[in-house]
């Protein structure tokens, strides 16, 4: 983690589960990180938590639904720390159950907005962040699930299905892109299987279910990679778990 010494990270969803257990890694480190959400007491309570640590960390409220509210974030970043973004993690999503036979359009909209859109966004302002600020070597690691993968086996989550699918070819086509442009940026998916989150207890029915701490240490692993190789897909998985999950048979 040498080379990020003094560098900018920028961890969207920072308040809980992922995010909160990839701030709290990143913090073992000289790094400035900008930590973000909507429940800005939350990151402030965290923050409060990790202190002293090597880490600066700078807690933002951004709303990711709102574009305008990424693009001031990203300004913020430059006006008041006065670097670019060396590492981009975009960890903020939702699993909300809406069935397409009956759903909310206002929960498959969101779905959308949060999980697709808002990386996409904060994926194309970090690569502006980069290159302004002549950053050939950044890192943007996006977390995927393995729903981006296979169906999942619940009635109510095939919308959320669908935009982890949407955001595992949106991270190979921003890969090409950077290929393409000439850039050495680097993009990592990391998939976990199943993940203990905000509201899911620990417990036997959740034995397969791994820690966030667990997904924040392929953080590492990825960021620490060799010069000349990218970890371009990581699945992470609960031992004992499975990446295809079947239905139960019909009683």
């Amino acid at each position: 983690m040498d080379r990020w010494t003094n560098r900018v990270v920028l961890v969207t969803g920072a308040s809980s589960g992922i995010g909160k257990a990839t701030v709290t890694e990143l913090s073992k480190y000289p790094l400035k990180i900008v930590a973000v959400a909507r429940r800005i007491v939350l990151i402030q309570e965290l923050v409060d938590q990790l202190q002293p640590s090597p880490a600066k960390i700078y807690p933002v409220q951004c709303d990711l639904t709102c574009e305008l509210e990424i693009l001031k974030l990203f300004e913020w970043i430059e006006n008041t720390i006065g670097q670019g973004v060396s590492i981009m993690i975009n960890n903020a999503g939702s699993l909300t159950n809406s069935k397409i036979l009956d759903g909310d359009t206002n929960d498959w909209r969101y779905l959308y907005d949060l999980n697709v859109i808002a990386t996409t966004i904060c994926c194309r302002e970090s690569y502006k962040s980069m290159k302004n600020y002549g950053i050939n070597d950044g890192h943007v690691i996006n977390i995927n699930s393995t729903a981006g993968y296979t169906m999942l086996s619940l009635p109510g989550q095939k919308v959320y299905n669908s935009t982890k699918t949407a955001l595992t070819y949106l991270t190979e086509g921003f890969r090409h892109e950077l290929v393409h442009s000439g850039s050495k940026i680097k993009v990592t998916s990391i998939s976990p299987g199943s993940v203990i989150s905000e509201g899911i207890e620990e417990n036997a029915d959740s034995v397969l279910s791994m820690k966030p701490e667990r997904v924040a240490s392929m953080v590492i692993v990825a960021l620490t990679t060799p010069a000349d190789i990218v970890i371009a897909e990581l699945t992470v998985l609960s031992v004992g778990e499975t990446i295809h999950v079947y239905p139960p048979p019909m009683m």
